[in-house]
């Protein structure tokens, strides 16, 4: 989380495994491998990247006994971070690998704001 929350990608790098499978349903995103993975966020979390998404903040939650993580979004020239994301993760030996996106509708299920 904090890493994320940072926009450290070398330390996000570290802590997955090379096998991650990161998968977004309901959209046709499944990528099978580190490269892949980092290859499709990079430019959303790299603040000299034209795609940069914008700074993150993230609260710790549980989804079916997993780890997850919900995060919230600051779009460039905004002030408000807006629920963006629920990754559930599950994590093995010692670093996560998987990731499941959910998107933001599923935050009150979660009991969290829609905006921080």
């Amino acid at each position: 989380m904090d890493a994320f929350a940072r926009t450290d990608i070398d330390a996000m790098v570290e802590l997955v495994r090379e096998d991650v499978v990161l998968t977004m349903p309901p959209n046709p995103f499944w990528f099978t491998s580190r490269d892949a993975m980092f290859a499709f966020v990079r430019p959303n979390l790299d603040p000299a990247s034209p795609m940069f998404a914008g700074h993150w903040r993230v609260v710790p939650v549980r989804a079916n006994g997993q780890l997850a993580v919900a995060g919230y979004l600051q779009r460039p020239g905004t002030s408000v971070f807006r629920a963006q994301l629920i990754d559930v993760l599950r994590v093995a030996e010692g670093r996560v690998a998987q990731i499941t996106t959910f998107e933001p509708h599923l935050f009150p299920a979660f009991g969290l704001p829609m905006t921080l």
